[in-house]
């Protein structure tokens, strides 16, 4: 009995909250105040200046940049002249190009290891200024300027290796 009564007790408050739910659902509801037409002025056309170009530009331009700066720095740096910098003796300077094993070659045998391999160095400078000369021959006007001053610059690196080789073989005899 105290179940029922309970049950009963439960049951008729949820019954009028869904009947009163219902009924505001069906009801019309307030009409509501129209909103305020806020117009806002069209947007004016954007003007691209020169100024804003640099803002779009990409990291690969950024990259491209710097290299043509590095460039411009080494072709400053080349062009300076040699006598500003103070140099050692020639025969300093060309122990230093050397490293330690081929300016003092301790037996016969490292001799002509050095030898050998001087001799494969310079068959392949050659064979590598041959290359430039025919691209030099070949190049538009605009490089062949820098093809030129890379070819006497190894034509000096060539020559510089012979001199290393003639180095090696007096000492060894």
């Amino acid at each position: 009995m105290i179940s029922k009564s309970v049950l009963y007790a439960l049951m008729v408050p949820a019954a009028a909250l869904a009947l009163s739910t219902a009924v505001r659902a069906q009801s019309d509801p307030q009409p509501k105040a129209p909103p305020a037409e806020h117009k806002t002025a069209p947007r004016p056309h954007k003007v691209w200046t020169n100024e804003d170009v640099g803002t779009l530009r990409t990291p690969a331009d950024e990259h491209i940049e710097a290299q043509d700066r590095q460039k411009e720095q080494a072709a400053l740096a080349a062009r300076q002249p040699a006598a500003a910098n103070p140099s050692p003796s020639a025969e300093e300077a060309d122990r230093a190009k050397l490293p330690a094993r081929f300016s003092n070659p301790k037996s016969a045998e490292e001799a002509e290891e050095i030898v050998a391999w001087e001799s494969r160095d310079i068959a392949s400078q050659e064979e590598f200024l041959v290359t430039l000369k025919k691209e030099l021959d070949e190049a538009p006007a605009d490089d062949k300027e820098q093809l030129s001053k890379l070819v006497q610059g190894h034509t000096q690196v060539l020559a510089d290796t012979r001199k290393e080789l003639k180095t090696v073989q007096q000492q060894k005899k």
